[in-house]
């Protein structure tokens, strides 16, 4: 495949109207520009053909409910496409606002609405078909009318969620049960559902310049494989951008402006975990210093947001000195100097909350659906705390530190012999690194999970405050790389996993055979 960009188009073989355009509304690949939105461009004339769009019901007359969530639920509903010649149809999935939700909650389901149609274009971001409110007071079944509201979109319909296909909870208690398979071919298997959302992330980020920041599972929809049909292969697509982010010029188009951002504990960032910090300050007019009295534990970076409590003026933050407890502002305050008074600080959310949250999802996964990304992170605190500019100081050395001491600890030896370790070594554990049989995570795979986990090191992915970080293109890469690594071409792994069962029963882990063999003896 050439990377070699697509030829542009030249104005004077076309319509007299795009001598009129810049040439830099022409964005492609390659040309560091954003891809430029559709109505920039008038064309005429044109056709039309319409769609239209139903609830189904079940034997009994009832609307067939798909899930339901914090604030819209889901229903299994029918496309159909009028002036077609065949009657062509489809069901899809109807999702509609539930009814006496909060205002906020209104907000999310529709800034879901605006981000999804910006992030439009990636064969790995769930489709919307329609969104809006229905013109047919006949739209919404007599069932549901009181439950949900008038307000809707239309979404392309999938099997379940990468959740409920882990656990089980959908399709008759069937399960992709990821302990089941050997280690090399349990990360073939999470590779192809990281590849496809980390590639979304990459689209929205670099193209859109969108943000997700809610990666998880449950967001995770799949298409299952026809199982008779031997070209086909499981689908998965990004769905759920209700708490996203875009960089717009001319608005701000997320839920920052509400509340703090929100995210799934097991794989937000640090920074959404703990959005607000609250101070108490004195401030000067016309000074970019402000003097804070408590000592906190969050690191204050730049794009991070300084304010008042109940004012609606917000300063962004250049840097903090903590040695003379000041805050740097980019811009003098310029409100009245006030003493001692509570003031707040907001952690900018953007990509590189993406990013960690890929990582998370990634160490989840090899673990076999078992482990908590949380833990992990904690373990990790001290190296992240680390500052010292030394060559040692990256998370691939640290890696393979850790690594070189399980190992030490790991190996054979004579009965009675006592594993030798340095001092700072000897409250080591090791546990977070094991996947749920208790056997030893590939240690390139963590290092891969340690660079998008680990922020500020010179070989992250991302710093933790640039909102425009690329990293995330190296994560893919790292991604495809691992197939190489492990002895797989990557244009070959569709073929590889088509002809691997779901569930492939292997030999369990040495710490789950011990397990069995205590609990054998207590009976």
């Amino acid at each position: 495949m050439s990377n070699k960009p697509p030829h542009r188009p030249d104005p004077s073989q076309h319509d007299p109207r795009y001598a009129e355009l810049d040439d830099d509304l022409y964005g492609y690949p390659g040309d560091d520009k954003t891809v430029p939105a559709m109505d920039l461009l008038e064309f005429t004339p044109h056709v039309s053909r319409t769609r239209s769009y139903a609830f189904v019901m079940d034997e009994n007359g009832q609307p067939i409910e798909l899930g339901s969530g914090r604030f819209a639920k889901a229903f299994l509903g029918e496309e159909r496409w009028v002036e077609s010649k065949t009657a062509y149809r489809r069901n899809v999935a109807i999702k509609v606002l539930q009814s006496g939700v909060s205002p906020e909650d209104v907000m999310r389901f529709q800034l879901e609405k605006e981000i999804l149609e910006r992030v439009q274009g990636h064969e790995n971001i769930v489709e919307i078909l329609a969104s809006g409110e229905s013109d047919n007071p006949n739209f919404i079944p007599p069932q549901l009318r009181g439950v949900v509201e008038n307000d809707f979109m239309v979404l392309e319909l999938f099997d379940l969620s990468l959740e409920e296909w882990l656990k089980g909870s959908r399709m008759k208690r069937r399960r992709d049960d990821l302990l089941s398979l050997n280690s090399r071919d349990r990360l073939f298997r999470v590779l192809e559902y990281m590849l496809p959302i980390a590639s979304a992330i990459e689209y929205a980020h670099l193209v859109r310049d969108t943000c997700h920041r809610d990666i998880k599972p449950a967001n995770v929809l799949l298409r299952l494989p026809t199982p008779m049909l031997h070209g086909s292969r499981m689908i998965v697509k990004l769905a759920d951008f209700n708490v996203g982010k875009v960089r717009d010029p001319e608005m701000n188009v997320s839920m920052t402006q509400y509340q703090s951002v929100p995210g799934t504990l097991y794989f937000q960032s640090p920074e959404q975990e703990t959005n607000t910090l609250e101070l108490l300050v004195n401030v000067e007019q016309g000074s970019p210093e402000v003097e804070y009295f408590e000592d906190f534990y969050i690191d204050l970076f730049e794009n991070d947001t300084f304010s008042l409590y109940n004012r609606q003026q917000g300063y962004t933050i250049a840097g903090a000195d903590r040695s003379r407890k000041r805050i740097i502002l980019a811009h003098p305050y310029a409100e009245r100097s006030e003493s001692s008074v509570r003031a707040k600080v907001t952690k900018s959310v953007g990509r590189p909350a993406d990013i960690y949250s890929l990582g998370a999802l990634f160490y989840y996964l090899i673990s076999g659906a078992y482990a908590n990304p949380k833990t992990l992170h904690d373990s990790f605190r001290k190296f992240i705390e680390y500052e010292k500019r030394e060559e040692t100081n990256t998370v691939t050395s640290y890696i393979e530190h850790e690594y070189g001491i399980v190992q030490n600890m790991r190996a054979p030896r004579p009965d009675g012999a006592v594993v030798e370790m340095a001092p700072e070594d000897r409250f080591f554990s090791y546990k977070h690194y094991l996947d749920g049989n208790g056997e030893l995570i590939e240690q390139k795979v963590m290092v891969a999970i340690g660079r998008a986990m680990i922020r500020n090191k010179p070989d992250s992915y991302c710093l933790s405050w640039d909102l425009r970080t690329e990293g995330i293109t190296q994560f893919v890469h790292e991604l495809n790389m691992l197939y190489v690594d492990f002895g797989m071409d990557p244009a070959a792994r569709f073929a590889y996993m088509r002809d691997r069962p779901v569930s492939e029963r292997r030999r369990p882990g040495r710490m789950r055979r011990a397990l069995d063999r205590l609990l054998r003896r207590h009976k």
